[in-house]
């Protein structure tokens, strides 16, 4: 038979029944699509659990690494460590875009971004701002033996160190001369990828790099390889540093604003490296 009218709902049809608990159903997603959003993350997902509608939040994004700072937690969302590249590890490249060969296996070389540092190069291709001398080890010492000090060195590396890699790093290969890691930053989680080579003649390749196409790294390739180069010139290496007279580009593409306002080609150029990463909100 006919259902009775119930109140002022007619439910004479299983479609108004339908209706009805969708629209209950959706309610708690209504009010958080619509109403004013609060102010900050936290205000944000207080709103999303006070409408019920908790499973609208991304899974909380831990840190990566172990050894990462305590304040890793403060910046727990909106974490983009980049895909890892797929053609690391040491191999025989193409120089430039003349198709010159290396000579023998080589790491991955850079971009043209200012967020990579690579002895993998062309040194005539002026485009090429980021190509580093190959360090060596000392005159006395056998490769094996430089790589137990390199692989020492990175181990007791220090997240934080001049406000960079507070999201820790890990040693994901170290056997046979060959050393790669990965550095997580503290406020975004962009990770960086790490290479060393050791060869037989004492020649050391280095390689390290951001992951995301042509942005600044904020200084942190720079200020890595130069607390580790520190480090192994203290055993006797030969490992110049990086500087704003090296790599004039880098360091003018990952300063911080300059505080003086000037307009035209002749206002000065800061060389003075960002002190730290912006946070989750800031642009790159």
């Amino acid at each position: 038979g006919v259902m009775k009218p119930y109140g002022k709902y007619n439910f004479s049809s299983r479609l108004q029944v339908c209706r009805l608990l969708a629209l209950l159903l959706l309610w708690p997603l209504m009010r958080v699509a619509f109403l004013a959003p609060p102010q900050g993350v936290d205000a944000r997902r207080r709103q999303i659990l006070n409408a019920g509608a908790w499973f609208l939040l991304p899974s909380p994004a831990s840190a990566v690494f172990e050894n990462a700072l305590p304040e890793v937690s403060k910046f727990s969302e909106r974490r983009t460590p980049g895909n890892k590249p797929d053609d690391l590890g040491l191999k025989e490249r193409t120089l430039n875009r003349f198709g010159d060969k290396s000579d023998g296996a080589v790491l991955k070389g850079c971009g043209y971004g200012p967020n990579c540092f690579s002895t993998t190069g062309d040194p005539e291709d002026p485009q090429i701002t980021t190509l580093l001398q190959p360090w060596k080890i000392p005159a006395k010492s056998s490769p094996a033996d430089a790589f137990a000090d390199l692989e020492a060195v990175v181990r007791a590396y220090p997240p934080g160190q001049q406000n960079v890699d507070g999201g820790g790093f890990q040693v994901v290969k170290a056997a046979d001369g060959y050393l790669y890691g990965q550095f997580e930053s503290l406020k975004k989680g962009k990770v960086d990828d790490v290479e060393f080579a050791i060869g037989q003649d004492g020649t050391v390749q280095v390689r390290s790099s951001g992951r995301i196409g042509l942005k600044a790294d904020f200084g942190s390739n720079a200020k890595r390889l130069n607390y580790i180069s520190e480090k192994l010139r203290e055993k006797g290496w030969t490992a110049p540093p990086i500087t704003k007279t090296s790599h004039a580009y880098y360091f003018s593409m990952n300063s911080g604003k300059t505080k003086v306002q000037c307009v035209g080609i002749d206002c000065p150029v800061n060389y003075e490296l960002i002190e730290e990463e912006p946070g989750p909100g800031d642009s790159d």
